[in-house]
C-alpha cells in the first residue's frame, strides 16, 4: 500500500495443507502446490521467495545441494514465465570483499542467479550515510551501476504507518 501497488495482483501463499492441517509453506517440499496456485492466480510476473534459504532442504552450505534445490524454482520461474527474485543476507564481516562472496551460504545462490542485486549503506561524498541498489552480478548485461534510494515514513491508511522506497 505504502509503495501504490495493485493489492489485487499480490498474493501471499504462507501455508500449505498436509493431512488436513495448514502448516508453514516449504518450498523444497510444496512446489506442485506452489504451482497450482500459481495457475490458479494466472499472469504472475513476479516471483519472490523470501528466504530464498527456505527452498534448500539440504545443507545450505553445499553447492550441489544448493543448485539441486534452486533448479525446480528456476524452472517453475521459466514455466510460468516470470521473475524469481531470492532475497537472503550477507554474512557478518567481510566488508570490501565480493558480494556473490558474503551471501549468507553457498556461493550456488548467486552462482545460480542471472542477476544479483545488492543494497547496502554507504558513506557518500559528503560523509552522510546513503543507500543504494547496486548490480553485484550479471551474466546477461552490464555488471555495474545502481540507483541511491532512502526510506521514507508514509500514511498510506489513517493510522497505519508504514515506509516506503523514494528513489534518488
Amino acid at each position: 500500500m505504502a509503495a501504490g501497488a495493485d493489492r489485487s495482483r499480490c498474493h501471499f501463499i504462507q501455508g500449505t495443507r498436509r493431512d488436513g492441517e495448514v502448516v508453514p509453506f516449504d518450498p523444497a517440499r510444496d512446489m506442485r502446490q506452489l504451482q497450482d496456485a500459481i495457475r490458479k492466480i494466472g499472469g504472475i510476473r513476479l516471483l519472490v521467495i523470501d528466504p530464498v534459504v527456505s527452498a534448500v532442504t539440504g545443507d545450505s552450505h553445499k553447492n550441489t545441494e544448493v543448485r539441486r534445490a534452486l533448479q525446480p524454482l528456476v524452472d517453475l520461474a521459466a514455466a510460468c514465465d516470470c521473475a524469481l527474485l531470492g532475497i537472503t543476507h550477507f554474512a557478518k564481516g567481510g566488508q570490501g570483499t565480493d558480494p556473490a562472496q558474503r551471501v549468507v551460504g553457498s556461493v550456488a545462490f548467486t552462482a545460480v542467479a542471472r542477476i544479483v542485486l545488492v543494497a547496502a549503506k554507504v558513506k557518500g561524498m559528503d560523509g552522510e550515510d546513503s543507500r543504494i541498489l547496486a548490480r553485484g552480478k550479471s551474466n546477461i548485461g552490464p555488471d555495474d551501476g545502481g540507483f541511491e534510494y532512502h526510506m521514507e515514513q508514509c500514511e498510506p491508511l489513517p493510522g497505519l504507518q508504514a515506509s516506503r522506497i523514494a528513489w534518488g
